[in-house]
């Protein structure tokens, strides 16, 4: 498994629990059908990280998170909990995590009562060679 299926799933799990009492959805890829407020997870870009028998990667994870309202209350909450989000220091197929952290948020004022705030992540994973 790469370091970026390993990063995903992390991801999902991780915002899925810490958003759940938010009554949040999380998804991988754009719904055909979802309310909001939603969470959108987009597609990283990626860098090696890696030393002499280390494998390792960089990867910069956006997402989008979604919302409706005269003024972004509830969102400003669901930001929160998702640039606080933790990971488990081991991911699946040996990947462990070196670091995660929220680097960019932004906020913008859609069409309409619509609000999006993209957030980036940037996580550094390792895993020994074998």
């Amino acid at each position: 498994m790469s370091a970026r299926e390993a990063m995903r799933a992390g991801l999902l799990t991780a915002l899925g629990t810490a958003l759940r009492p938010l009554s949040v959805a999380v998804f991988d890829a754009p719904p055909v059908r979802g309310g909001v407020p939603q969470v959108v997870l987009g597609e990283p870009l990626e860098s090696d990280w890696g030393a002499a028998g280390v494998e390792g990667r960089e990867l910069r994870w956006p997402a989008t998170l979604t919302d409706e309202g005269e003024r972004p209350v509830r969102l400003r909450a669901v930001v929160a909990a998702a640039e606080a989000v933790r990971l488990p220091a081991m991911l699946a197929d040996g990947w462990r995590v070196a670091g995660l952290v929220a680097t960019t948020t932004r906020f913008v004022r859609g069409a309409g009562p619509r609000w999006a705030v993209t957030i980036e992540w940037r996580a550094r994973l390792w895993r020994a060679a074998q």
